[in-house]
């Protein structure tokens, strides 16, 4: 540890009647010399800091490494796409490709030879990553910035030194000397000085200490990374080739460790009455092998090999939960990093083999983490042609809920998936988006609108108790109207929701054209159309007999 030089010559144009002692006297001079010793301390840690940091660049890299050019991804799945160079002058020519998923099978490998070369076999290994340059470079890295953080403390602390010095001289001539009146107002300007000269050094010297701790801090977490990394055994495959040529080897390799799903952003143009979707695939996999710069094509469906395939089945096991092909259980996969195993399963299950038809390939090249964070690519956009409409329902508030429909989403090619709804540039919220049965009309919820509404009344209540069952009648005349505060027609359906028991005796009337659907306990009015000058009336007979000691409650 440097603190500092002691020197024990006088400062010019100072002089004391009575001497100071030799040990005030290298007090009062310490501070001018020991800044020169700080700065050149400060220069010799930044070098060896550089020079214990800097990375070992003396160790090679392999002469062919290989590439990872393309990706096929699959809903469930991906095909990975490897490329190096080779050649063999007719001798056996062992060729191995590392760091692969540990789900990977040779049965799904397909290999593409340069001409003159054939594969004489392909087998798995297990293998530890070689990371012994790069666990080097980071051991210096944390060495060099360990010595760097321990250099500017020690420097802190002789300047914290330095202060207590100068605070000691504030006494010179109190203890008797008798100073000169030029030489008292030279000492309170150079100390003075000094003080000022120390506060904007420490405040440096502090403001690198806490720099320094937060990148040594981040070397530790490298190191340990770089230290898990390497005692975990990874996947290779080891080709074994004969002949005579030279050329590109390519490899393809399938793994079920990525998936993707549509996802939309939908906008209403109330000018145009269309509807703006901008399409994205979110794609996220876990490989552990980032897809840096790659070429990527998107498919429906799992890759095709042996190794991808398993029994499925057409039929969804819960088709109310899920759209018609599976995607909302693929939504789920996905958007939980590929971590949800009971969406996994049923994404498996569940695809009927005829969705591995739709194929897009992504304009340029792109970029997808290998630990699970998800990409979001750009896919295409469209302005669909779309006719509003209102859902008015008075259990869920008095305001209307604003959708839209449309047919244009099969000329779009549109997949299920999910849909981040945008009106006049807020975000609405994010919803599923499941396509629907080829020839029906897409609708997409735009939120509540505050210019169609729903009033209820009760016209009358004419329940009681029958004296001889005593068994309780509930007979109410429910009215309902339906306001369009804007100029023109709005298209509205009206739902109505009633009380509901397979166990009870229920009548219902509605007026109007109104449905009656027994199954949900709901009255349906659609199409209704809603003139700003004159609201839309209905009402609706409810008549329900309770068994005895049975109350509907909140009713």
């Amino acid at each position: 540890m440097v603190c500092g030089v002691l020197r024990g010559h006088r400062h010019g144009g100072v002089r004391a009647l009575n001497a100071p002692s030799p040990t005030e006297n290298a007090l009062y001079f310490q501070p001018k010399l020991t800044g020169m010793v700080l700065k050149a301390t400060r220069l010799c840690a930044w070098i060896l800091g550089v020079v214990w940091m800097c990375p070992d660049t003396s160790w090679a890299q392999d002469e062919q490494p290989w590439l990872l050019d393309a990706v096929t991804c699959h809903e469930v799945g991906a095909v990975m796409s490897f490329e190096t160079s080779v050649r063999a002058q007719g001798e056996e020519l062992r060729v191995t490709l590392p760091g692969l998923p540990n789900d990977i099978d040779v049965a799904s490998a397909q290999i593409e030879l340069p001409n003159g070369l054939e594969l004489i076999s392909v087998s798995k290994l297990e293998v530890l990553p070689d990371l012994d340059a790069a666990l080097s470079a980071a051991r210096r890295n944390v060495e060099g910035r360990t010595l760097a953080l321990e250099l500017e403390e020690a420097l802190l602390q002789a300047l914290d030194q330095e202060r207590v010095f100068l605070e000691y001289n504030r006494s010179i001539g109190g203890g008797g000397e008798v100073l000169l009146v030029d030489d008292v107002e030279e000492m309170r300007h150079y100390l003075a000085q000094k003080h000022r000269e120390l506060a904007l050094e420490r405040v440096d010297l502090v403001s690198n200490i806490r720099a320094l701790q937060l990148e040594l801090d981040a070397a530790h977490l490298s190191l340990q990374d770089l230290e898990v990394r390497a005692a975990a055994p990874s996947q290779a495959l080891q080709l074994v080739l004969a002949g005579t040529g030279r050329g590109d080897l390519r490899v393809h390799v399938a793994t079920r460790r990525a998936g993707w799903v549509s996802s939309y952003d939908v906008s209403w143009d109330e000018a145009k009455d269309a509807l703006s979707v901008e399409r994205f695939a979110r794609v996220v996999q876990t490989t552990g092998l980032n897809w840096e710069d790659v070429s990527l094509i998107l498919r429906t469906g799992e890759p095709l090999g042996a190794a991808m395939s398993q029994a499925r089945r057409p039929q969804l096991k819960r088709q109310s939960a899920m759209s018609y092909d599976g995607y909302s259980a693929n939504v789920a996969w996905v958007n939980s990093g590929l971590s949800d195993d009971r969406a996994r399963k049923d994404v498996l299950n569940m695809q009927a083999p005829q969705s591995s038809n739709w194929q897009h390939d992504v304009k340029g090249r792109v970029g997808v983490s290998g630990l699970g964070d998800p990409a979001r690519v750009l896919l295409d956009s469209h302005v669909l042609p779309a006719t509003p409409f209102w859902l008015a329902n008075a259990s869920l508030g008095e305001e209307a809920l604003r959708s839209c429909h449309t047919k244009s989403w099969m000329d779009a090619g549109f997949l299920s998936g999910e849909g981040r709804v945008f009106q006049d540039g807020a975000m609405l919220g994010v919803m599923p988006l499941n396509m629907p049965s080829w020839g029906d009309s897409l609708n997409v919820r735009l939120g509540a609108d505050e210019t169609v509404r729903i009033a209820r009344a009760l016209l009358r209540d004419e329940s009681g108790t029958k004296r001889l069952s005593g068994k309780t009648v509930v007979k109410q005349v429910r009215q309902l109207q339906v306001f369009n505060l804007e100029p023109g027609v709005a298209s509205v359906s009206v739902v109505e929701t009633l009380p509901w028991s397979s166990g009870w005796d229920v009548s219902v009337k509605p007026s109007a054209g109104g449905v009656y659907d027994k199954d949900t306990g709901e009255v349906r009015w659609d199409g209704v159309q809603v003139d700003q000058d004159m609201p839309w009336t209905a009402e609706v007979v409810l008549k329900v007999v309770l068994p005895k000691g049975q109350a509907l409650v909140g009713f």
